[in-house]
């Protein structure tokens, strides 16, 4: 859904937060958090979308490392997890079959278990998963964590929404296709597990809104102003290359339609790399606000998990008349 729609659904929803209720639907957080008790809390949170590659296994793979995604960008331990799939009448159950196994690879590769699920008559293919983990309710990664000073270090790179278009046009060697779909299938446990390991208090995942439209998520919920550097965003192989030949999602001029006058773009930054970054993505990496202090240990300690990448992007300063800023 087009974020200014979503944003125009959640208006419906009463303002009223109950205590035990810690992260809401009010910040747009990858998840929902749920306290039990003062040292237990419940993550949770739902992703599903038809498919991004044509290599059913994969396509399980990625929809459900998708889907975990959000409980690691919290800081959450996977629990249990729900199938839910969308399935038309005319294939056969044996390709459902396959991208499951898919999906039920990562859950298992996450410490999950796969608990059930609920299938649907669908005229398009949709599955991914409904997940439950916990964490210390002390200890949740939000959106609304960063501060002045943070240094914001991304963990994979861009430009699958560039890919996975030319995927499906065939405009892609098999060795770069083969490439994307294992960057996407990758867990962000590792990069997770750093975030927490370093008493971090903001992280998001990039996912759908591209790169800036979860940066202006976060300088919302945050109350600051972020600045991210173009030149510094990380492009996957060939990615800039595919835009500039307009193999793009729609995501990218909806992104930059909802974000408006909020979005100051330097003048020298090339329209590919702004599209790069306003573009969705699909499973992408975590983006996380370090104090600058950090940062070096952070880095080091990405590299040594082999997150695809551990680049810094961006900067958080104190909130100014821009929101958001994409620098040359």
């Amino acid at each position: 859904m087009p974020p200014e729609d979503l944003v125009k659904v959640l208006a419906a929803l009463p303002r009223e937060q109950r205590p035990e209720l810690l992260v809401g639907p009010a910040t747009l957080d990858d998840a929902g958090v749920v306290r039990l008790t003062e040292d237990l809390a419940l993550v949770q949170t739902v992703d599903f979308f038809p498919p991004a590659v044509d290599d059913p296994t994969y396509y399980g793979r990625i929809a459900a490392a998708n889907a975990l995604s959000d409980v690691f960008a919290m800081g959450g331990v996977v629990h249990s997890c729900l199938s839910i799939v969308g399935w038309p009448k005319a294939l056969p159950p044996e390709l459902l079959g396959e991208i499951m196994r898919g999906g039920q690879e990562k859950i298992d590769e996450a410490g999950g278990v796969l608990a059930g699920g609920h299938t649907v008559t669908d005229s398009e293919i949709k599955y991914g998963l409904a997940v439950t983990g916990t964490i210390d309710p002390r200890r949740v990664l939000t959106n609304g964590g960063a501060k002045a000073g943070d240094v914001l270090v991304l963990t994979k790179k861009m430009g699958m929404g560039a890919v996975t278009t030319a995927i499906k046009k065939r405009k892609v060697s098999e060795d770069l296709a083969l490439a994307a779909m294992e960057q996407m299938a990758m867990l962000n446990l590792s990069a997770a597990e750093v975030a927490v390991a370093h008493g971090l208090t903001c992280a998001t995942d990039v996912t759908g809104y591209g790169l800036l439209g979860h940066v202006r998520e976060m300088a919302e919920a945050s109350n600051v102003t972020v600045e991210v550097d173009a030149g510094s965003v990380p492009a996957f192989e060939s990615a800039v290359a595919l835009i500039e030949k307009g193999l793009i999602s729609g995501a990218a001029k909806r992104t930059r339609r909802f974000l408006g006058d909020r979005l100051a773009i330097d003048d020298d930054v090339p329209v590919a790399v702004q599209d790069l970054c306003l573009d969705a993505e699909t499973s992408g990496g975590l983006l996380l606000a370090v104090p600058e202090d950090l940062v070096d240990s952070v880095i080091r300690d990405l590299e040594a998990r082999k997150t695809p990448c551990a680049a810094v992007v961006g900067r958080v300063v104190a909130r100014n008349e821009t929101l958001l800023r994409l620098r040359r």
